[in-house]
């Protein structure tokens, strides 16, 4: 994972959790943070569009839910902006994963102090796969790990906002837990087309170990080991002599990232397919705009490409 990313426009961490600050204040003037009152729907903030999405399906009608992180945007080279602290004023909850993934909040959260909001770390309890000895964070991109430890985290914290609302909470995640499973098992028919021996995977950064796990792939490498560092020349050629020898098929990489390195890595080693229109730090436009969608979006661009 890529070491914790300074702020752009002369901004230090110190500045924006000043600027965090004086804004919670003037919020805490007009209202308490973290129990909602007088009927009011409860304000969740997500780290980024993903869980976002996820959070709403189990959330309904009770909440809005909002993301820091705008789509198409990634959360491991994010920058924290001054503008952020408005989205964390008036939260009620404010859901993250954790594993090192988006731990720019951590200035954000800390700033906000006594009476904040609640949080939900939704990467706790997990058991993780270490990529190059790190803990890998990448947990929603295994259907089965959102609906048995994402969704029902959702449903139990916003309970906690909103008792009023258990019932209904319950009753949402049962069914969006239902669809996963749906879209799991479509997924799991499609990927059974691939060869045995084309399920190999190349891809730019380190998202899909817990996918690869899941579906039964092998993750044959990444392109960067840290995200904002492009690998060296003899990194580079390593890989691709990593590559040629597994008789890779396809190289694949993310909308939110230059297709550049993919490209050059797939040439070098002789492969003439690169998909580069994958999602899993952030949903895309349409028809990628919500978890379910960009999984199956992602298992059928993969698909066609290996098989």
């Amino acid at each position: 994972m890529s070491a914790l990313p300074k702020v752009r426009f002369g901004l230090t961490r110190s500045t924006v959790a000043l600027a965090v600050a004086a804004t919670l204040l003037v919020s805490a003037c007009g209202s308490a943070a973290g129990s909602p009152s007088g009927g009011a729907m409860v304000k969740v903030v997500a780290t980024t569009t993903v869980f976002a999405d996820i959070v709403r399906n189990v959330a309904g009608d009770r909440a809005t839910v909002i993301s820091i992180i705008p789509a198409g945007a990634g959360p491991e080279d994010y920058e924290p902006k001054p503008d952020d602290a408005r989205k964390l004023a008036d939260a009620d909850l404010i859901v993250s994963n954790g594993v090192g993934l988006d731990d720019f909040l951590d200035p954000l959260i800390g700033a906000a102090g006594e009476g904040a909001a609640a949080r939900l770390v939704l990467g706790d309890g997990i058991p993780t796969i270490a990529v190059d000895g790190e803990p890998n964070p990448h947990f929603w991109l295994d259907p089965n790990l959102v609906a048995t430890h994402y969704v029902p985290a959702i449903s139990a914290a916003l309970a906690k906002v909103d008792p009023s609302g258990a019932t209904a909470f319950t009753t949402n995640a049962s069914a969006y837990v239902a669809k996963i499973e749906a879209m799991d098992a479509a997924n799991k028919v499609k990927i059974d087309t691939i060869p045995a021996a084309n399920r190999k995977l190349v891809t730019f950064h380190d998202a899909f170990p817990y996918f690869a796990a899941h579906y039964g792939f092998d993750v044959i490498g990444v392109i960067l080991a840290n995200v904002g560092q492009e690998p060296t020349a003899s990194e580079l050629a390593a890989l691709v002599e990593k590559v040629r020898a597994a008789h890779v098929k396809a190289v694949f990489s993310e909308a939110q990232f230059s297709p550049e390195l993919a490209k050059t890595l797939a040439e070098e080693a002789g492969i003439t397919t690169v998909v580069t229109t994958l999602f899993n730090d952030t949903i895309g436009p349409p028809p990628t705009d919500t978890y379910l969608k960009m999984m199956e979006w992602n298992v059928n661009e993969i698909v066609q490409a290996l098989r």
